[in-house]
């Protein structure tokens, strides 16, 4: 026969908590005589209802447990002792040493050390490092993870020297946090921001403690004035997790780096390709970038962004100085292209090289090639140099015979004074008046033939 307390057995909150563990050590001996040292208690509740034979107890009313250094309180729970497992609605909210969890249910596994949580969850450490959101979480006690499949957030917060707050925030479609080694897992849609930097993949690694980045599946990494796109993507942050101080971008890699204009100078645009790229950065400047296997790269000026100067080769290694182009390695069947730019930002010339191994040294100021030196063995070294201005020149005297000439056909010999304008407005004038004669033959061609038909039909 089933046997329960009424609804109205209230306990008040100071003075009976004794009364109602003993009901409750009475109702669990046999539970509890195979219990581990550790058992689950409950501290208070306003109300409780108890079923012997199934072995559950059902409390109203500012429900406190605990478990060891676990506390959780809510204002329905369901306390199942066969599972022991209590099941909370009504608002929940667990506490442990290392931080908390909130949400509007939850429920606890004492065997297993588990607590689920669902509906507007967070989730936070008690040093105030870092908060977890979403819509369910697990938590294992034992392992310190947390595990969050559904709309997670994760922020954490490092408080800077000036009182500013320093924040990373991870979001995905599910997400696993180690909290024991600061060690997230992000799955599906990730985007990681801190700061300039963000980051996005379909799968991701964070480990805060070491300061990396692991990312593949469409990654992508924007900082200031950097981008990188690739199959897969590994960064480092430097020693205070702030900035980027390395990058590794494997097949299909892709790098982009701008110079916005400074003293007058126009702003430039440094491009590479590769199967291989990996670059290395100091204080958010890049320092070094490396390309390997057909790599190339482009570098051009923004206000002449038709004009690129063209680097291709087996592998390309760049050297920057305070993110400006100081040197270029180009190795393995190297090709090189520069254009000569005056100070008037008209182009003059361009330099073509072939080679085994092509060195360019350039001027950071003007943002110009300053020297070349070309080695060969296999591939024969050899340069040309092209005068853009001579073959502007020739280009614009052919223009000039070429109106002369059209001048002539005219019968305008006796014009020569005519301006290039005056020849242009003939020329016109003479094609339409061309059209004009062509069209009226035509319409009376088409009347005859109209006449010559209605004579017919009158015979």
């Amino acid at each position: 026969m089933r046997r329960s307390f009424s609804n109205n057995f209230v306990l008040p909150a100071k003075g009976r908590i004794s009364l109602l563990l003993f009901v409750v050590v009475t109702f669990l001996a046999s539970t509890l005589a195979f219990a581990q040292s550790s058992p689950l208690i409950m501290y208070h509740a306003d109300n409780l209802e108890v079923a012997r034979k199934r072995g559950t107890l059902v409390l109203y009313g500012n429900v406190h447990f605990a478990h060891d250094s676990v506390s959780f309180k809510t204002q329905r729970a369901f306390w199942n002792r066969n599972s022991e497992t209590v099941e909370c609605g009504g608002g929940f909210l667990f506490t442990h040493p290392s931080g908390y969890i909130r949400a509007r249910n939850g429920s606890y596994q004492r065997k297993s050390e588990i607590a689920i949580a669902s509906g507007e969850v967070s989730a936070g450490d008690s040093a105030g490092n870092y908060l977890m959101t979403g819509q369910y979480l697990k938590y294992d006690r034992k392992e310190d993870i947390v595990s969050i499949p559904s709309s997670p957030r994760l922020y954490q917060y490092e408080k800077l020297k000036n009182g500013k707050i320093d924040t990373v925030t991870i979001q995905s479609r599910s997400l696993i946090f180690d909290k024991k080694n600061g060690f997230a897992q992000a799955f599906d849609d990730v985007k990681l921001t801190q700061k300039d930097l963000v980051v996005t993949c379909d799968t991701g690694y964070f480990d805060r403690k070491n300061n990396w980045l692991s990312m593949k599946g469409h990654p992508t990494c924007d900082m200031k004035n950097y981008h990188l796109t690739g199959d897969s993507i590994f960064l480092v942050l430097d020693e205070t997790g702030k900035m980027l101080k390395s990058a590794l971008v494997i097949r299909n890699a892709h790098g982009v780096q701008n110079e916005e204009p400074k003293r007058g100078n126009p702003g430039s645009v440094t491009e590479a390709f590769g199967d291989t790229l990996y670059c290395e950065f100091k204080k958010g400047k890049i320092e070094r970038l490396y390309v390997n296997l057909n790599a190339k790269g482009f570098f051009y000026e923004t206000d002449l962004k038709e004009y690129r100067n063209l680097m291709d080769g087996n592998r390309l290694d760049l050297y920057f100085k305070k993110g400006r182009m100081d040197k270029a390695i180009v190795s393995g069947k190297a090709q090189s292209t520069y254009f000569y730019v005056k100070k008037d930002r008209t182009v003059s010339g361009k330099n073509e090289a072939t080679g085994d191994t092509i060195h360019i040294s350039f001027d950071a100021r003007k943002n110009a090639v300053k020297s070349l030196r070309l080695l060969g063995k296999t591939t024969n070294a050899s340069g040309r140099y092209i005068d853009l201005e001579k073959e502007n020149r020739i280009k614009e005297n052919a223009k000039r015979d070429s109106l002369a000439k059209l001048d002539s056909l005219a019968g305008k010999n006796s014009k020569r004074h005519l301006t290039v304008t005056d020849s242009l407005m003939f020329k016109n004038s003479l094609m339409k008046n061309n059209f004009k004669g062509l069209f009226n033959r035509r319409k009376d061609k088409a009347k005859q033939a109209d006449e010559a038909a209605k004579t017919e039909d009158a015979q």
